[in-house]
């Protein structure tokens, strides 16, 4: 499957698509990538494809697709006889955010929360800043428990449907919770 060139307004997307993965602080060849398999028609790209129309070398290709799968973004297509190797974006792609957000946020816990028990852990300055480090991190982490689950809800409602105005019963519980431990 061969692309032959993009659009003005498909070109005008991936730099609008870029520069808002930027500010969510994503690697901006990543993003262009990303946003050309997101507006693509095509059912998948090649690397090859990717990185003509992307007008880029094949390590850079390679670099972001590997990040790209990495993170649950992307997805790798096998084509029967072909050596090629092909990419496409994944449906849901922002679920996929969600989802690896939610493993830095543990994976950041339990780093701020193991620093706790060492030496330098126990300065009283320090402490209070690993103990407020790792506290957001279980609180934002008790949110995404159900965000996915709720995400999916939304998602498959019709188009028109408000997004939920309320913060979920789950975030109220653990915010009265972790209050609750604070001030006993």
């Amino acid at each position: 499957m061969e692309m032959s060139e993009l659009s003005d307004e498909v070109r005008t997307f991936i730099d609008r698509f870029t520069d808002a993965w930027e500010l969510m602080r994503g690697k901006r060849m990543n993003g262009r990538v990303l946003a050309l398999l997101i507006i693509t028609d095509e059912p998948y790209l090649s690397s090859a494809d990717l990185g003509r129309l992307l007008n880029t070398s094949p390590g850079t290709i390679s670099t972001a697709t590997r990040a790209l799968l990495g993170a649950g973004y992307i997805t790798k297509v096998s084509i029967p006889n072909s050596r090629a190797t092909c990419f496409r974006a994944e449906d849901d792609v922002w679920g996929a955010f969600l989802s690896r957000e939610k493993l830095g946020l543990q994976r950041m816990e339990e780093v701020l929360r193991t620093a706790r028990s060492t030496p330098a852990g126990s300065e009283p300055a320090t402490a209070r800043r690993l103990r407020n480090g790792s506290r957001y991190m279980a609180w934002v982490n008790q949110y995404h428990r159900n965000v996915l689950e709720q995400w999916h809800t939304y998602r498959d409602q019709e188009e028109d449907t408000p997004p939920p105005q309320e913060l979920p019963a789950e975030m109220l519980a653990a915010i009265k919770r972790l209050d609750h431990e604070e001030n006993p």
